[in-house]
């Protein structure tokens, strides 16, 4: 039970701080009067890079080879190694990041600072129109971070950050990445070049990738209530094409960049039937920045990006489409930077976003609709003194939703009164706080609070239709309030000696919060097209009901992620990482358990760096989730074995890097309980990579 699982971290916490006491290993012949550092560096919600030892809040990077070790096809599953990251896992093919429990429209995902620009938010067998494989790295906040980015972020950040627009000026005429690799579970076939040329006023990135997979092995049955499906996730295989060329000229005192990206991708969605889904994204994205101080101001920069979204839900055995998606939309963002005064910086900036959503065929959810939102922020940071830096700010946002033509025909239904040419407008304030305390060398305390509006969104207000991806008929309330948040939130970190990390603590207090609740009297017929009450008829077909509503509901919990550096030379390293993450979601309304809530989860990996070898054993267990909603099931408790390695030797000027790693290799029969589709599709069962990348 989630309930025994805070004393655990705290127990955590304890020995995290009496390890500091622990004598040197064995044979480690490091001066430890010379403490080993380990800093990570965060772009995202600060307005310069700043260590993760600096941030009030919790916040995780991957990069590197870390990075290179967790890439998986989809960005949820990438990221669901990071403590406080789960996904929503809808197949291989669509998978979104859940943190601390919150999903959906309450986690922001940015590509270099601006939205995705996708309809992953819209249902979760939408995937995220972002590559993993192609990304330098990618940065995640914990926790309200709406003070930047938006009301939708009252969950957390995750900024993926790669290459298209090139952010520096080259010291070379020439350099890259090649890279191929084969996954065995899935028969995945990857190819990926990634070239910059260029001099320091002009440089010039061109990316590509191609990904061709077969259904997904699996170790057991897809679905063991009906065991048809054995050994292989029928219609899951996944296609995708990924391309972008940028630019970027250099002066004395700034920069401009531009970038056009196309992101196609066909995955099959395993839910029993042959439906697969088409999706395609062009996208054109702007960068520009002052680096000299002007006015009053240090810096300033802008970023803008405008996408084309599309994607069609295609019967593969006829060939016909089912519904098709559209989303025309752009966000821009300017920031500028305040001179120093004393020791006071900060940032004020401004952010505008528009999207015009459709959709056409036989599930249409949501009528056709217009979002926009306009919104200014002001983020400032006061170093008291050298032990303790306060930070605070504030963020108004003005959204407007304007529908299209809504279809008369639909059945009535209680709390949704919709008509053609509607309009809602709503504005949202969000506050914070927060604190960074440094009692002793290499120690950070972070502490936060944040109070955050986020407006409802449009699918909330205004559904109304069989949705196939969830299986149910989904209906907005039309007069859904602003859901209300206050968030706390405490970590504390160690960046030197023999063992680093941090552990961290949360409590987020919602008022109205937003979920589907399924209506436990009526059903949907799908052959009369009406409203019925239950019990359904043995020989019908039938939709149950899932609606938008308010609640009270409080969330809590917490993460660690620690490193305990057993070994420590010049030219070998060992060190042993632990992870672990809970979270406690009630609503507390009617004092029931919220749905599809993460389990408790820990983690252990061993990590041996000698010379050219980089080796590693790794073990996440996620213990069984009883905790569940009306009408939830169960989730059974899993554990995931990994291991890697990665031998790197240089020819001339390209390093070469051979690697395998292998996942799931006791072929756990595992399945997510933040995932819809957990009863009819587990993770991909036992599986070994095998590739080559070229740096030069």
């Amino acid at each position: 039970m989630h309930s025994f699982h805070i004393p655990s971290l705290l127990i955590f916490t304890a020995a995290f701080a009496a390890a500091q006491t622990l004598p040197p290993p064995d044979g480690d012949s490091r001066d430890h009067d010379q403490p080993l550092k380990l800093e990570t560096f965060v772009v995202t919600g600060n307005t310069d890079p700043q260590s993760t030892f600096d941030l009030a809040q919790g916040a995780s990077v991957l990069a590197g080879h870390r990075l290179h070790l967790n890439q998986q096809s989809t960005l949820g599953e990438t990221l669901a190694v990071i403590p406080g990251v789960n996904a929503t896992y809808y197949g291989p093919g669509a998978s979104r990041p859940i943190i601390r429990g919150l999903g959906g429209d309450r986690v922001r995902m940015l590509e270099n600072g601006i939205g995705s620009l996708d309809a992953s938010n819209v249902s979760p067998d939408h995937n995220v129109s972002v590559e993993p494989l192609l990304v330098e790295r990618i940065e995640v906040l914990r926790g309200p971070a709406t003070l930047l980015y938006g009301s939708s972020a009252v969950g957390g950040v995750v900024n993926v950050i790669d290459n298209r627009i090139p952010s520096t000026a080259l010291d070379h005429p020439f350099t890259g990445r090649i890279e191929a690799r084969y996954s065995s579970a899935a028969n995945e076939r990857t190819g990926i070049v990634a070239l910059t040329t260029g001099n320091e006023k002009l440089v010039m990135q061109v990316n590509g990738l191609r990904t061709n997979t077969d259904d997904v092995s699996i170790p057991w049955f897809a679905d063991p209530a009906n065991p048809i499906d054995q050994d292989t996730l029928t219609n899951s295989a996944i296609a995708t094409k990924n391309g972008s060329v940028g630019a970027t000229t250099f002066w004395s005192n700034g920069h401009v960049g531009v970038a056009v990206s196309e992101y196609d991708t066909v995955y099959g969605v395993p839910v029993g039937e042959p439906i697969s889904i088409d999706m395609q994204q062009r996208r054109l994205d702007f960068r520009a920045a002052i680096t000299e101080p002007f006015a009053v101001f240090e810096s300033a920069k802008l970023r803008f990006g405008i996408a084309d979204y599309r994607h069609a839900e295609v019967d593969t055995s006829s060939g016909t489409t089912n519904t098709s998606f559209q989303n025309k939309a752009y966000e821009g963002r300017l920031e500028f930077v305040q001179q120093t005064v004393g020791e006071l910086t900060g940032t004020l900036g401004a952010q505008f976003t528009r999207s015009d959503f459709s959709a056409i065929g036989e599930e249409v959810v949501t009528p056709p609709y217009v979002t926009t939102a306009q919104s200014v922020f002001l983020l400032e940071s006061l170093k008291v003194s050298p032990q303790l830096t306060w930070q605070f700010g504030g963020r108004i946002e003005q959204q407007q939703i304007k529908l299209g033509v809504v279809d008369p025909t639909l059945p009535a239904y209680p709390g949704y009164v919709v008509a053609s040419g509607d309009k809602r407008t709503d504005t949202a304030l969000s506050l914070s706080t927060g604190a960074v305390i440094y009692p002793a060398k290499d120690w950070s305390l972070g502490l936060s609070a944040a109070y955050s509006e986020r407006n409802p969104t449009a699918q909330e207000l205004f559904s109304h239709g069989p949705h196939g991806g969830t299986g149910s008929y989904e209906i907005g309330t039309s007069n859904l309030p602003q859901e209300k948040s206050l968030g706390l939130d405490f970590t504390v970190r160690k960046r030197a000696s023999f063992v680093t990390g941090s552990v961290g603590v949360f409590l987020n207090r919602f008022q109205n919060f937003i979920f589907e609740q399924e209506d436990a009297t009526t059903y949907f017929d799908e052959d009369s097209g009406a409203f019925l009450p239950y019990p359904v008829p043995a020989d019908d077909g039938f939709l149950p009901i899932y609606q938008y509503v308010a609640r009270d509901a409080v969330f809590y919990g917490g993460e660690a992620e620690l490193s305990l550096h057993l070994l420590e030379h010049e030219t070998e390293r060992l060190h042993l990482d632990l992870t672990a993450d809970t979270v406690h979601a009630q609503q507390t309304t009617d004092d029931q358990p919220l749905p599809r809530i993460p389990p408790f989860r820990v983690g252990a990996a061993l990590r041996y760096e000698k010379g050219p070898w980089d080796l590693g054993l790794s073990a996440r267990h996620a213990f069984k989730q009883t905790r569940t909603a009306p009408g939830e099931t169960d989730t059974a408790a899993y554990t995931l074995l990994g291991a890697d390695a990665t031998y790197r030797f240089t020819i001339g000027r390209i390093e070469y890097e051979v690697f395998a790693h292998g996942t799931n290799l006791a072929n756990s029969d595992a399945r997510i309980s933040t995932s819809v589709l957990k009863d009819i599709a587990p993770l991909p069962g036992r599986s070994v990579d095998f590739g080559v990348r070229l740096n030069f």
